[in-house]
């Protein structure tokens, strides 16, 4: 009997090391990082990003993704003939290769290529941090996989400046509906507890007859007085000037707020 050749047993000296702990983020992670054409784009990564041997978690989550790369080179220059879908990404995202070419700083060049590598291999931006596990430690863990995350939208990624900053859920085609619910109540506890945020602090619940005390409150400006409106309030419930007096003071209160 003839035996065949394994021609990708040169795979396993590349093999991630998966520890997620969900069943649905291992496989989600398996089924890139087993791949043989991103194995295959390991060392050039590896090569490109002063990787020489692999590093712990622990050193990984001390650099990534809080900090700065302290470990590695100040710059990095990537080699973009290991991509398959340049062509295609010209067309779909015309200005990112432009920027790309023009990045030299060690951290910037990084986030972009693992951009890059979401794209060649059809996976979302979510799967950033768990490519740079792979780099760097040969290890991934969902840590930092988050396919649904309530988060504060970073300003500096933002087209124009501002100081009111947002809160997005991003959500992916995996996300869940009880995922979901679970990372709005991250987000109304991040509004509540982020200073960034402190700017805006509406009332939640709602004021009873507010549509009644918002016309109440134009009338009155347009002029009119409390027994004006009270007698010409169109419903048949019996309204006093002091109906009227009370609850364009509440409406003001709340304009204040």
């Amino acid at each position: 009997m003839k035996i065949r050749k394994n021609d990708k047993a040169y795979l396993q000296d590349f093999k991630i090391d998966i520890r997620a702990k969900s069943d649905l983020s291992f496989q989600e992670l398996s089924l890139l990082f087993d791949k043989p054409a991103y194995l295959n784009m390991l060392p050039n990564l590896r090569r490109t990003y002063s990787v020489p041997n692999l590093i712990s978690l622990e050193e990984y989550n001390e650099s990534f993704p809080h900090g700065e790369p302290e470990l590695w080179a100040d710059e990095a220059t990537v080699d973009l003939s290991k991509y398959t879908k340049l062509k295609e990404l010209k067309k779909a995202l015309p200005d990112f290769l432009d920027r790309f070419d023009k990045l030299t700083e060690y951290p910037i060049v990084l986030e972009y290529e693992c951009y890059l590598l979401c794209y060649e291999f059809n996976r979302p931006p979510h799967f950033r941090k768990a490519i740079q596990q792979s780099i760097f430690c040969g290890i991934v863990t969902d840590e930092y996989f988050k396919p649904t995350e309530a988060i504060l939208i970073d300003p500096d990624a933002m087209w124009f400046e501002t100081t009111l900053l947002p809160v997005a859920i991003l959500v992916t085609p995996t996300s869940t509906y009880e995922e979901v619910k679970g990372e709005f109540r991250k987000a109304k506890e991040l509004m509540k507890t982020d200073k960034r945020l402190s700017y805006y602090r509406p009332r939640v619940d709602v004021t009873p007859n507010i549509r009644k005390y918002r016309g109440w409150y134009w009338e009155r400006i347009k002029g009119k007085t409390g027994k004006q409106i009270a007698d010409e309030w169109p419903n048949s419930e019996i309204v006093t000037d002091l109906d009227v007096f009370k609850a364009v003071k509440i409406y003001s209160q709340l304009l204040t707020r």
